[in-house]
């Protein structure tokens, strides 16, 4: 009775603290791709945040076939019923031509411009806008500007934002022979909770399925955060609970088989319960959102807790007294070593991978404290079945055996691994898109939509300055350089105008005396320019705003502006990012790529460090001679698993780097319980198991959908495969078990 009171207090302990964080931190499910990617540094992450946020929230739609206009407007009326909007609502241009009024004088396009320097070419050019009555920027600003320099600008200006030709309100653009429609829509609420997301999303593709049922001839393509969202949260619940369950039931076989014990099997569920629970309080009391494909990886720490209570159940079936001094040592340089390990993942760029070294780590803790404190107390209900004892026997035997043929082996591995590298020397490849688990026609689907708007060969770049006028004045200055190269480009600036330009523009109407006189004669009246000049916070406060407020950050800390270059190489872009400090260009992906590149060469230098601490945490407990074995073991290991991986994968990444880390921790477990029990049956079987318990939980995710886990969990299951081989080689026999 007092081992189940202990146990029952302890789990309610841990329960209650659960339910009181929960209460406290509300923490929430996030299963957002775009989270998981590496933070900016903080300038760029706030320009990030200003310009990009909204595109989480907007979804496209493209319409091509005989019946587009009719499945556009049911789509549009349908999602307006759900509360998602069109994105794009352009003011009215006499809403435009009053505002720009204002400024009569001051807003004056490059036709214009060279138009008045000339009475009688200015003449010409007066008299043909004039004739264009039908031209709805002279008709809409001759009455506040009557020289059309206001209705010039406009023009101008519009021109250069109409990529896409309208018709009846509605994108439409033309590409490889076909027409299609685009609808752009925006959600108001936040999709991206856990259930709003895959229901919406379904919701949608569902009325799309029903659309392209009822015009059989119309295709719709759709794209957008949200469906990715939700596709990879779907695969990651399905993967969760299919490998948590199917991983649990071979645990429980596992344990059924080795003990035939009700008790064994409750003091193992009490361990893995016990650490997720542990895993799950620190969890939510550091982040308070918590990435579901967290959820994904934290299933492999059932595989590492259960081996606390694996060594610890079998020692005590040999121990009258409790546990003995060398599982004790064995159990907490085990914990040392594989917390640590994880404790890395602390530092990583990816937040998923920070979270995944918090839940194992604290799991892990929580699990040693439940193996030392509650396990004893069921020691009188321990025994193991008679064939658990001969599988024991003969594992040891065969063990023992290979350990005579150590020195062949190993030269026998080493050449093998040389050769291998030499042949096939491994590529790490970090590109990000590793995280993303979206199925292959809605990467399709967005590779067209980028297509159709030009952006697949556009590039985005950002332009930082001390205040709004500075930006301006550089923007044109960068325009002309750009428009120099054949590029096209849209920018700020070709909408509000620096006031040193807009002063140079009313200084030429100014002095243009023959010019404007010919205004004079048309209009019976003297021609009088505005003194008011543009500015940026009138602009950003006016009809204006739908245009611009996307395109400008300005506060007390920054300002800064983006847009999109096309038509010339990114060499070229970059050679013009170098020729101005503040000019950056913005690829998002190439930036993220390299971040993980520079953090899978801190790994190899951790994995470095790690095996160093390793050589001398050895040779401080074992002497320096079995130090040296072991950590040979350790580069061995380490080697053959990123040369097999290489060969299965054609390419390594930032996750395999993080498996051999992972494996790195359990080698070390390995080479201690080895060390300090050597290869009695008891011991062996305790490995034999854990191992056997990891390759199962590893292997699970080894056929994830998802690359990064597939890749993690191939490493791992790769890497346990040959630490269970070489691990014994280090070991020198005869040695008596420590007690």
């Amino acid at each position: 009775m007092k081992a189940w009171g202990l146990t029952l207090a302890w789990l309610s302990l841990l329960v209650s603290a659960l339910v009181v964080v929960f209460i406290l931190k509300q923490p929430t499910l996030n299963n957002d791709i775009l989270a998981l990617l590496p933070k900016s540094e903080p300038r760029l992450q706030q320009v990030e945040e200003h310009f990009f946020a909204a595109n989480k929230q907007q979804l496209s739609f493209s319409f091509r076939g005989e019946n587009v206009v009719k499945a556009y407007d049911n789509l549009e009326q349908w999602l307006a019923s759900k509360h998602i909007e069109p994105r794009f609502k352009l003011p009215e241009i006499s809403q435009l031509a009053a505002f720009y009024g204002q400024y009569a004088g001051h807003l004056v396009s490059e036709e214009y411009k060279q138009a008045i320097g000339d009475a009688n070419r200015f003449q010409q050019y007066y008299f043909s806008q004039l004739s264009k009555v039908a031209d709805p920027f002279v008709s809409s600003t001759i009455n506040q500007d009557p020289t059309l320099a206001t209705a010039g600008f406009l023009s101008e200006a519009m021109a250069h934002m109409q990529q896409f030709e309208l018709q009846d309100g509605r994108i439409n653009i033309s590409y490889q022979g076909d027409e299609y429609l685009m609808l752009f829509v925006q959600s108001a609420d936040n999709a991206f909770s856990i259930n709003q997301s895959i229901a919406l999303s379904n919701e949608i593709v569902a009325y799309i399925a029903e659309l392209e049922s009822r015009y059989p001839d119309t295709q719709i393509r759709y794209a957008g955060a949200l469906f990715h969202t939700a596709a990879n949260a779907q695969q990651a619940k399905f993967e969760m609970t299919l490998f948590g369950s199917v991983s649990l039931l071979a645990l429980i076989v596992m344990v059924v088989w080795v003990f035939r014990s009700i008790n064994a099997l409750w003091l193992a569920s009490v361990t893995v319960i016990s650490a997720a629970i542990g895993g799950t309080i620190a969890l939510i009391s550091i982040f308070s959102q918590v990435h579901v494909l967290t959820m994904v990886f934290a299933v492999t720490l059932i595989g590492i807790a259960i081996d606390y209570a694996f060594h610890g159940m079998l020692d005590l079936t040999e121990q009258p007294q409790g546990f003995s001094q060398g599982l004790k040592l064995a159990l907490l340089l085990s914990l040392l070593t594989t917390t640590l390990g994880y404790a890395s993942l602390f530092f990583s760029p990816v937040q998923l991978l920070s979270q995944v070294g918090v839940f194992v780590v604290a799991g892990l803790v929580t699990a040693w404290l439940c193996t030392r404190i509650i396990l004893p107390y069921w020691q009188a209900g321990l025994t193991i079945n008679t064939a658990a004892h001969r599988l024991a026997n003969m594992l040891s035997g065969y063990l023992k055996r290979l350990t005579h043929y150590r020195v062949a082996l190993s030269m026998l591995t080493l050449v093998l691994l040389s050769a291998f590298a030499l042949l096939k020397p491994p590529v790490i490849n970090d590109d990000v898109k590793l995280l993303n688990a979206s199925p292959a026609d809605l990467m399709q689907n967005e590779a067209l939509h980028m297509s159709l708007l030009g952006k697949d060969n556009g590039q985005i770049m950002i332009l930082f300055a001390d205040n709004a006028q500075q930006l301006l004045v550089q923007q044109e200055a960068l325009k002309a350089t750009i428009r120099g190269l054949n590029g096209r480009v849209l920018m700020l600036s070709d909408l509000v105008p620096s006031k040193q330009l807009q002063q140079q523009n009313y200084d030429q109407l100014h002095s243009a005396q023959q010019a404007m006189s010919v205004v004079s004669q048309m209009t019976g009246t003297p021609v009088e320019l505005s003194t008011s000049m543009l500015d940026l916070n009138a602009a950003l406060n006016s009809p204006l705003a739908p245009l611009i407020a996307n395109q400008v950050i300005s506060n007390n800390t920054l300002t800064a502006s983006w847009f999109m270059v096309t038509g010339v190489n990114k060499t070229e872009l970059m050679d013009l990012a170098n020729a101005y400090p503040d000019l950056i260009v913005y690829d998002k992906v190439a930036m993220i790529s390299e971040g993980l590149s520079h953090y899978s060469n801190s790994l190899l230098i951790t994995l470095a460090i790690a095996m160093t601490f390793a050589l001398l945490l050895f040779s401080v407990k074992f002497g320096f001679k079995t130090a040296c074995k072991q950590t040979l073991v350790l580069v061995l290991t380490t080697a053959a698993v990123l040369l097999l991986c290489s060969a299965l994968q054609s390419q390594l990444s930032i996750f395999n780097l993080l498996g051999c880390l992972l494996i790195l921790a359990l080698a070390i477990d390995y080479l201690v319980f080895y060390q300090v029990n050597n290869l009695s049956p008891s011991n062996v079987l305790a490995i034999s198991l854990s191992a056997a318990s990891s390759m199962w939980v590893f292997g699970m995710l080894a056929v994830s959908k998802t690359p990064a886990i597939f890749s993690f969990g191939l490493t791992v299951l790769v890497g346990l495969v040959c630490i269970y081989i070489l691990a014994p080689l280090s070991i020198a026999l005869p040695k008596n078990k420590e007690k």
